[in-house]
């Protein structure tokens, strides 16, 4: 009898912000096959006799392929005992996480899975900066874009501006090509944006700036977030003369309060 893939999303990083669910599994979990980003307070919720093998990569960094890692979620759920294996991946796994390939595998495989959903990257940075992604009063659209596409295209191609907030994963770490790719899409040197660092996370750090600004900036910690919209005017208007103005999160604010155990059964 074949075992079972999760497809489950970590979130940010911090182990009080998995949903319910995701938890559930990963303490039911037999075989955890997770991205390098996920931190090891979420890997510590799996059994001690969980076999967890580190199946990502960092930029600039050799990994296993996308076709290995297909190729280990099938042939652990076909050929070993395993009942529960978990295909662990940072933020939510159907916002630029390559699900649809390993979907793809398992549905030609004929392997049962289940899609566990995360705290998105976007939702994360946007609450670490304090700023809502969707002011009505700035933005009537929220554009969810990521800054390297498999075709190599410029954001020229995918941006059109406007009264939109655009939320751009991985922007880094070369921020000139960026906003360059910003820039040609329509958008203005002045136009406020906030990049986050780490969200969620104990280490996070929230920089206000424009897009001019961004173009010259180096050394912004991975992994980040881009935020760009009128929606961060207000904290640039805030930041006085400090050109990356830094907020760095005490104990992960504004997720100190309201920690709960998390103790659910799969199910």
């Amino acid at each position: 009898m074949s075992g079972k893939v999760y497809l489950v999303g970590a979130g940010p990083g911090a182990a009080d912000l998995l949903t319910l669910r995701a938890a559930a599994v990963l303490r039911a979990a037999q075989i955890v096959l997770h991205d390098d980003l996920v931190p090891q307070e979420i890997l510590d919720l799996c059994p001690a006799s969980a076999q967890v093998i580190n199946v990502g990569k960092r930029c600039g960094s050799r990994g296993r392929s996308q076709e290995q890692i297909n190729a280990l979620m099938v042939w652990h759920a076909r050929e070993t005992q395993a009942q529960t294996i978990v295909r662990l991946k940072s933020g939510d796994p159907a916002v630029f996480g390559r699900l649809g390939e390993e979907l793809d595998a398992l549905r030609r495989a004929g392997i049962e899975f289940e899609i566990v959903p995360g705290v998105t990257a976007a939702s994360a940075a946007a609450a670490s900066a304090k700023i809502t992604l969707t002011d009505r009063r700035a933005a009537s659209a929220l554009v969810v874009v990521t800054a390297h596409n498999i075709r190599n295209e410029s954001l020229s191609k995918t941006v059109e501006p406007a009264r939109s907030t655009y939320a751009l994963y991985m922007p880094g770490p070369d921020y000139s090509r960026t906003v360059h790719g910003l820039l040609e899409s329509g958008h203005e040197p002045s136009t406020p944006c906030a990049v986050v660092s780490n969200a969620g996370r104990a280490n996070e750090e929230v920089r206000y700036l424009t897009l001019g600004e961004l173009v010259s900036v180096k050394g912004i910690p991975a992994p980040a977030m881009l935020i760009v919209g009128e929606v961060a005017a207000e904290h640039l208007q805030q930041r006085g003369g400090d050109l990356l103005s830094k907020v760095s999160s005490e104990a992960r604010d504004p997720y100190h309060h309201d920690r709960f155990p998390i103790h659910p059964a799969l199910g």
